[in-house]
């Protein structure tokens, strides 16, 4: 079946806030998605939990939210969330790049697609 870019938009909003609020406790105020034809951009707005924005007015801390998220998503949960946005757009994903704003509390996640990939049905 072939999905529009709206459906692939708002299925990868779906997936990407049900994985933030099973991994961090936090379901995002809203979920942006932008799908082009290799590059798939996620903002997420308000990420923060009370005691993450607390340790994100140090500069310190600032950078280890930042650390902490690059982690999560490259690799931090089962199955990872690169596999969850895989097998929604049935394409590779080669590279995650994460922003966090501490400021506003935004997380901006960038996703670079690599070829098709073909999943066994179950």
């Amino acid at each position: 079946m072939e999905w529009s870019v709206e459906q692939l938009s708002s299925s990868l909003a779906r997936t990407i806030a049900r994985f933030e609020e099973e991994e961090m406790g936090v379901r995002p105020s809203r979920v942006t998605v932008m799908v082009e034809e290799d590059l798939v951009v996620v903002h997420l707005r308000e990420v923060l939990s009370p005691s993450e924005r607390a340790l994100a007015r140090t500069e310190a801390g600032q950078a280890m939210l930042q650390r902490f998220n690059t982690l999560l998503f490259n690799s931090g949960s089962s199955p990872s969330v690169m596999e969850q946005v895989s097998q929604v757009l049935r394409r590779e994903v080669v590279e995650v790049q994460t922003s966090l704003s501490s400021l506003s509390g935004s997380l901006v996640v960038v996703f670079a697609l690599g070829e098709a990939v073909h999943f066994d049905q179950v």
